[in-house]
């Protein structure tokens, strides 16, 4: 039996259920500052403990430093101020770093207060502009409760992803 005629009926399933575009995904449930966030399991690269941070001469106030994993190294970004978040972070043994990937060869860190290491499956609503939160975060139900959705190449302007590959290349 084809497997995607199950997944188009599953998809078109989800639709009527959940009223969202119908995109299933898998995800990773996470949290910053005591409130939970999902991240697309595609986008992330790799979770690990947090190691210590390089510090570099601030060329922004979003990076926190850089580590070095496996010889690559990767700037660690600090998005919590921009997402309406106390910019303030203290790592503990529940805390993770969180390794993304968004174009090839180009990884970004950041740090997250705890993760859920389950992946979970969830469909992505349909956007829509009834609050502040929803117009910059999709949103994706997943288990009956909503998370926003944390696209971090969403938050990085382009004259910051040339800031972050200028502090890579300076290694």
């Amino acid at each position: 039996m084809s497997q995607i005629l199950p997944l188009i009926k599953r998809i078109a399933q989800n639709v009527r259920d959940k009223g969202g575009d119908g995109r299933v995904e898998k995800f990773f449930i996470f949290k910053l500052s005591r409130k939970a966030f999902a991240v697309p399991a595609v986008d992330v690269a790799e979770v690990s403990m947090p190691v210590s941070l390089i510090d570099i001469p601030q060329h922004s106030d979003f990076i926190m430093g850089v580590v070095n994993i496996r010889g690559i190294v990767i700037p660690v970004i600090n998005l919590r101020s921009r997402i309406g978040l106390d910019a303030d972070y203290q790592s503990d043994e529940s805390s993770r770093l969180l390794l993304f990937s968004f174009k090839a060869g180009t990884y970004v860190a950041m740090m997250a207060d705890d993760i859920e290491y389950r992946l979970r499956e969830g469909v992505v609503e349909a956007s829509g502009d009834n609050s502040a939160e929803e117009r910059s975060f999709r949103m994706a139900v997943i288990d009956n409760a909503k998370y926003p959705v944390l696209m971090v190449d969403v938050w990085l302007e382009k004259n910051e992803l040339e800031i972050l590959q200028n502090v890579v290349e300076s290694f």
